[in-house]
């Protein structure tokens, strides 16, 4: 296994397959996040919102669990704040990308 970065390079006898990483928390940290919009990482279904609208929140905290390709998969907060809004409820089907929940600075983090 060769490490290049973000992909891992598996060798075989006169094969090589390449694998990316893909990490949830370090993609949510990206402009999105940021700006207070939570995106699902993948098509699936709402299988449960731990969050209501006005809400605190810390890193870390899990705010979604999605259910995709058989597995579950815990949406988490990227940073400290407010839920401003959940936009889909427990059973919604969600496409790759959909706006799951928007956060908002807490209002004693705010410069």
């Amino acid at each position: 296994v060769v490490r290049r970065g973000a992909e891992r390079v598996v060798l075989s006898p006169g094969r090589a397959h390449r694998l990316a990483l893909h990490d949830p928390d370090a993609a949510a940290l990206g402009g999105e996040a940021e700006a207070g919009r939570l995106t699902a990482p993948m098509p699936g279904r709402v299988v449960a919102v731990l969050v209501e609208p006005g809400a605190p929140v810390r890193k870390g905290a899990p705010l979604v669990i999605l259910e995709a390709m058989k597995m579950e998969h815990t949406i988490r907060s990227p940073r400290d704040g407010r839920v401003a809004s959940v936009h889909f409820d427990v059973g919604a089907l969600v496409d790759d990308g959909a706006q799951l929940l928007a956060l908002e600075a807490d209002a004693e983090a705010r410069p």
